[in-house]
């Protein structure tokens, strides 16, 4: 991963093209970016009208928080507004937006999500899903998890939108336990899906349905613990440490990878045998203190 590539999903637009001026091999993106974030030439998709004017105010939004740096419930604010009144929807009835705005993406044959990702607004919506089984072992035993493969993206939320593909969201799990895989990110045979999405959000749905209270931010601790304790990666603590930032109080993965800092702070682990073990400790120690109500 690049300095750019970094910045870019850190959501420092800005900061991203100024190095890109320095560096001939990105004359071709610098140009995208620039054309695409200072002179507003947003992005036209195939779809219908009134739902390309949906996806523009989004575009907007990304433009208010990641390149003009723009306070994000400022900019928030400013997105519910304009949808709000492309649907004349009253302020008062804004909780039921959302629920609009899937409605009308399914009614034109898409699948839609909305909420937010790390904090920040921006929709996932695609085409195709695919129900498929697969039984995934997690510390605490072997689960069977239904993984819907999702194909066809159209939009996939702010990260893929500021990498123009690059990099995003690969899957997550809904309320009910389902597992949701995008199919364009991943290689199937790759520890990135078999532990970091399978095994991960395997265990969040595990960990909805036993802990219904559990924290976001605890969430991803437990998970990300689970990942450590199945990769073959030696430089996956490295990747969560990196990651980890105490300001970032409403990031829960920020929030996961810096209790994961603290905790393997009492020594250098560079033998992956002991990040596991001190990655199953943590989980387990975890347990016990969710299991008997200890925060």
């Amino acid at each position: 991963m690049t300095k750019v590539d970094e910045l870019l999903i850190e959501g420092k637009v800005k900061e991203a093209i100024e190095i890109m001026c320095d560096l001939p091999e990105y004359e071709k993106e610098r140009e995208q970016y620039i054309d695409l974030f200072e002179n507003e030439h947003y992005r036209q998709y195939e779809v219908d009208g009134i739902l390309n004017e949906i996806l523009l105010a989004y575009q907007q939004y990304f433009r208010d928080v990641f390149y003009c740096n723009s306070d994000e419930e400022i900019a928030a604010d400013k997105l519910i507004r304009k949808l709000c009144q492309t649907f004349s929807i009253s302020e008062k009835e804004k909780d039921a937006l959302e629920d609009r705005l899937q409605e009308l993406f399914e009614q034109k044959g898409y699948h839609a999500l909305f909420g937010k990702t790390q904090g920040y607004f921006g929709p996932y919506i695609w085409k195709d899903t695919v129900p498929t089984s697969y039984q995934i072992e997690l510390p605490e035993g072997v689960e069977q998890y239904t993984v819907n493969i999702l194909k066809g993206f159209v939009f996939r939320s702010w990260m893929d939108y500021l990498t123009f593909g690059k990099y995003g969201t690969g899957g997550w799990a809904s309320e009910d336990g389902t597992i949701q895989c995008i199919e364009s990110a991943y290689d199937f045979e790759s520890e990135k899906f078999t532990v970091s999405l399978l095994k991960h959000e395997a265990q969040h749905a595990k960990d909805l349905k036993e802990y219904p209270d559990i924290t976001p931010a605890e969430l991803e601790y437990r998970a990300k613990l689970v990942e450590l304790y199945y990769s073959s990666d030696l430089e996956l603590l490295g990747k969560f440490l990196k990651t980890a930032e105490a300001d970032k109080v409403n990031d829960s993965h920020a929030m996961a990878s810096m209790r994961i800092k603290e905790e393997f702070s009492d020594g250098t682990y560079e033998d992956l045998e002991k990040i596991k073990e001190r990655a199953l400790e943590l989980f387990k120690i975890n347990t016990r203190e969710l299991r008997h109500g200890s925060k």
